[in-house]
């Protein structure tokens, strides 16, 4: 038998790989209401790189979109990315800044070590959702 505290610093394997739940659009357009931003697949891909989605849909074509659910000052957001994303859009001059800030916080010169980039980048996020909520 395994031991799990042997490996993964004690978390499960299930733990450390989230899976995604399929979902259709219309039922994250249902749940979200005024909350639900879209964003071009890979636009945030530094900015988002510490959170999972939670979930995806899928269309005639395969893939279509991720599901990211955040929160900020007791607000749920969801952002959603990929070739076919819904929702509010996100100004891709407002993405491309704190996108390329979260870039160079994550390359190996930044001087930063995984945790520090980490907490920087988190605290970048929120500073971009603030954005988010401010300009909607």
């Amino acid at each position: 038998m395994l031991n799990i505290n042997s490996i993964n610093d004690g978390e499960s394997l299930e733990e450390n790989n989230k899976m995604k739940l399929e979902t259709t659009k219309k039922q994250i357009r249902d749940n979200t209401r005024d909350n639900l931003y879209s964003v071009g697949y890979c636009e945030l891909q530094y900015l988002l790189r510490d959170v999972n989605p939670f979930a995806y849909s899928s269309g005639i074509y395969g893939w279509a979109c991720d599901y990211y659910e955040l929160s900020i000052d007791g607000q749920r957001i969801i952002i959603s990315t990929g070739y076919s994303p819904i929702g509010k859009n996100i100004d891709y001059k407002t993405a491309r800044e704190y996108d390329t800030v979260a870039s160079k916080l994550t390359e190996f010169g930044s001087g930063l070590n995984y945790e520090q980039a980490k907490e920087e980048r988190s605290k970048l996020l929120n500073n971009f959702l603030r954005t988010l909520i401010n300009n909607n």
